[in-house]
Protein backbone atom coordinates (compact mmCIF):
# COMPACT_ATOMS: atom_id res chain seq x y z
CA UNK A 1 0.00 0.00 0.00
CA UNK A 2 1.35 3.40 -1.00
CA UNK A 3 1.50 5.98 1.79
CA UNK A 4 2.66 9.61 1.85
CA UNK A 5 5.88 8.40 3.46
CA UNK A 6 6.83 5.35 1.39
CA UNK A 7 6.12 7.01 -1.96
CA UNK A 8 9.27 9.11 -1.39
CA UNK A 9 11.24 7.33 1.35
CA UNK A 10 11.20 3.83 -0.07
CA UNK A 11 13.59 0.90 -0.15
CA UNK A 12 13.44 1.00 -3.97
CA UNK A 13 14.54 4.65 -3.94
CA UNK A 14 17.38 3.82 -1.54
CA UNK A 15 18.52 0.97 -3.82
CA UNK A 16 18.60 3.31 -6.83
CA UNK A 17 20.31 6.11 -4.89
CA UNK A 18 23.03 3.76 -3.62
CA UNK A 19 23.36 1.77 -6.86
CA UNK A 20 22.45 -1.48 -5.12
CA UNK A 21 21.34 -4.55 -7.04
CA UNK A 22 17.85 -5.74 -6.11
CA UNK A 23 18.89 -9.40 -5.99
CA UNK A 24 21.77 -8.87 -3.60
CA UNK A 25 20.18 -6.55 -1.07
CA UNK A 26 16.68 -7.50 -0.06
CA UNK A 27 16.59 -6.70 3.65
CA UNK A 28 17.42 -3.01 3.69
CA UNK A 29 15.16 -0.77 5.74
CA UNK A 30 14.04 2.82 5.46
CA UNK A 31 12.22 4.69 8.23
CA UNK A 32 11.08 8.30 8.13
CA UNK A 33 11.91 10.41 11.17
CA UNK A 34 11.27 14.07 11.91
CA UNK A 35 13.77 15.70 9.55
CA UNK A 36 15.85 12.74 8.37
CA UNK A 37 15.45 9.20 7.10
CA UNK A 38 16.98 6.26 8.98
CA UNK A 39 18.49 3.75 6.56
CA UNK A 40 19.94 0.31 7.16
CA UNK A 41 21.77 -1.69 4.54
CA UNK A 42 22.97 -5.19 5.50
CA UNK A 43 26.70 -5.18 6.20
CA UNK A 44 26.77 -1.48 7.08
CA UNK A 45 26.00 0.46 10.23
CA UNK A 46 22.57 2.13 10.26
CA UNK A 47 22.79 5.80 9.34
CA UNK A 48 20.69 8.82 8.59
CA UNK A 49 20.08 10.42 5.21
CA UNK A 50 18.63 13.88 4.63
CA UNK A 51 15.04 13.90 3.44
CA UNK A 52 16.00 16.37 0.71
CA UNK A 53 18.18 13.69 -0.92
CA UNK A 54 15.16 11.38 -1.22
CA UNK A 55 12.95 14.24 -2.45
CA UNK A 56 15.51 15.24 -5.08
CA UNK A 57 15.76 11.61 -6.19
CA UNK A 58 11.94 11.40 -6.37
CA UNK A 59 11.89 14.13 -9.04
CA UNK A 60 15.12 13.17 -10.83
CA UNK A 61 14.03 9.54 -11.19
CA UNK A 62 10.76 10.56 -12.84
CA UNK A 63 12.57 12.98 -15.16
CA UNK A 64 15.03 10.25 -16.15
CA UNK A 65 12.27 7.69 -16.78
CA UNK A 66 10.39 10.26 -18.90
CA UNK A 67 13.16 10.24 -21.51
CA UNK A 68 12.14 6.75 -22.69
CA UNK A 69 8.48 7.70 -23.27
CA UNK A 70 6.82 8.71 -26.54
CA UNK A 71 4.52 11.75 -26.51
CA UNK A 72 1.69 12.17 -29.03
CA UNK A 73 -0.45 15.33 -29.22
CA UNK A 74 -4.18 14.77 -29.65
CA UNK A 75 -5.40 16.04 -33.03
CA UNK A 76 -8.69 17.23 -31.53
CA UNK A 77 -7.39 18.87 -28.32
CA UNK A 78 -4.20 20.94 -28.15
CA UNK A 79 -3.98 20.50 -24.35
CA UNK A 80 -4.06 16.68 -24.32
CA UNK A 81 -1.33 14.19 -25.01
CA UNK A 82 -1.08 10.43 -24.97
CA UNK A 83 2.18 9.23 -23.45
CA UNK A 84 3.28 5.74 -24.49
CA UNK A 85 5.68 3.50 -22.60
CA UNK A 86 6.80 1.09 -25.32
CA UNK A 87 8.68 -1.15 -22.86
CA UNK A 88 5.61 -1.75 -20.70
CA UNK A 89 3.00 -1.43 -23.43
CA UNK A 90 1.10 1.17 -21.42
CA UNK A 91 -0.37 4.56 -22.30
CA UNK A 92 -1.70 7.43 -20.20
CA UNK A 93 -3.44 10.69 -21.01
CA UNK A 94 -1.74 13.88 -19.86
CA UNK A 95 -3.51 17.23 -19.93
CA UNK A 96 -1.79 20.59 -19.63
CA UNK A 97 -3.34 23.78 -18.33
CA UNK A 98 -1.82 27.05 -17.14
CA UNK A 99 -1.95 25.83 -13.52
CA UNK A 100 -1.18 22.09 -13.72
CA UNK A 101 -0.06 19.08 -15.69
CA UNK A 102 -2.43 16.20 -14.90
CA UNK A 103 -2.17 12.50 -15.72
CA UNK A 104 -4.37 9.43 -15.51
CA UNK A 105 -1.60 7.23 -13.99
CA UNK A 106 -1.59 5.87 -10.45
CA UNK A 107 1.62 7.69 -9.44
CA UNK A 108 0.09 11.07 -10.28
CA UNK A 109 -3.16 10.16 -8.54
CA UNK A 110 -1.22 9.21 -5.38
CA UNK A 111 0.72 12.48 -5.44
CA UNK A 112 -2.54 14.46 -5.71
CA UNK A 113 -4.11 12.40 -2.93
CA UNK A 114 -1.19 12.91 -0.53
CA UNK A 115 0.09 16.39 -1.39
CA UNK A 116 -2.52 18.09 -3.57
CA UNK A 117 0.01 18.54 -6.38
CA UNK A 118 2.54 16.51 -8.32
CA UNK A 119 4.12 15.47 -11.60
CA UNK A 120 4.71 11.91 -12.79
CA UNK A 121 7.11 10.65 -15.46
CA UNK A 122 4.36 11.03 -18.08
CA UNK A 123 3.93 14.68 -17.09
CA UNK A 124 7.68 15.21 -17.31
CA UNK A 125 7.68 13.60 -20.77
CA UNK A 126 5.09 16.13 -21.95
CA UNK A 127 6.96 19.01 -20.29
CA UNK A 128 10.13 17.94 -22.11
CA UNK A 129 8.18 17.70 -25.37
CA UNK A 130 7.02 21.29 -24.81
CA UNK A 131 10.59 22.47 -24.08
CA UNK A 132 10.40 22.84 -20.30
CA UNK A 133 12.95 21.31 -17.94
CA UNK A 134 10.78 21.36 -14.82
CA UNK A 135 7.22 21.77 -13.63
CA UNK A 136 8.13 25.09 -11.98
CA UNK A 137 9.51 26.42 -15.29
CA UNK A 138 6.25 25.47 -16.99
CA UNK A 139 4.05 27.00 -14.28
CA UNK A 140 6.12 30.21 -14.15
CA UNK A 141 6.95 30.73 -17.83
CA UNK A 142 4.30 29.05 -19.95
CA UNK A 143 1.95 28.46 -21.52
CA UNK A 144 1.47 32.09 -22.34
CA UNK A 145 -1.88 33.37 -23.51
CA UNK A 146 -1.73 35.20 -26.81
CA UNK A 147 -1.88 38.97 -26.37
CA UNK A 148 -5.27 40.58 -26.75
CA UNK A 149 -5.28 42.80 -29.85
CA UNK A 150 -5.73 46.49 -29.09
CA UNK A 151 -7.65 48.46 -31.72
CA UNK A 152 -5.64 51.25 -33.30
CA UNK A 153 -6.91 54.76 -32.76
CA UNK A 154 -8.27 56.38 -35.90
Amino acid sequence: MVTPSNIVYSAAALRRMCGLLYRRVTELQVREWWSVVWVWIPGYRPSFAPKRAFKRHFVQWRRQMAKALRVVLWATDAQRYTVHNEAKGSSYVVEVSPTAVTCTCEDYQNQIKFWGKGCCKHGYAVLGHLGFSSLNDYLNDGPQSPPVPVPLAA
